[in-house]
């Protein structure tokens, strides 16, 4: 998950030469938005799976569904909070935003990989109890051969 918003946050450093060339040029490539699309579209896929995967795994079964609710909810004010961003970005200006963005998105994602030995502490071993059971079909399969 947080190479993935490593990833997503890297995707806005092209967001910044689009800017930049459009500020020196009075335009910018289409290549820019490419580039940060791609970007966008990698982190996602890398960051998305694993926090559903997550959250069914660590939530209490008759709790699973609730936390998937507020996992999307999550989802919803973060795009309200792109609104937002998206407002002010005429007041700051492009530039500002999408450093801002960029600098925020890889410190959260550097935070992350640094505690990443607390957070696997609090799942109570629920990562290592899934391989567990694979390793167990995986017997049984070879045990039916």
């Amino acid at each position: 998950m947080a190479v993935g918003t490593i990833i997503m946050g890297l995707g806005f450093v092209f967001m910044i030469f689009a800017v930049r060339d459009y500020d020196t040029y009075g335009a910018s490539s289409m290549v820019w938005l490419i580039l940060a699309y791609l970007f966008h579209t990698i982190g996602e896929l890398s960051s998305s799976p694993v926090s559903l995967s997550f959250i069914t795994k660590l939530a209490p079964a008759k709790y699973a569904s609730l936390m998937m609710g507020v996992y999307f909810a999550a989802t919803g004010l973060g795009g309200k909070v792109a609104g937002i961003l998206g407002e002010k970005s005429s007041e700051f200006g492009e530039y500002t935003i999408f450093t801002g963005i960029t600098i925020f998105t890889v410190v959260f994602g550097l935070l992350v990989i640094v505690l990443l030995k607390p957070l696997k502490r609090l799942t109570h071993g629920a990562e290592d109890n899934e391989i567990e059971m694979h390793n167990d079909e995986a017997e049984g399969f070879e045990l039916a051969d």
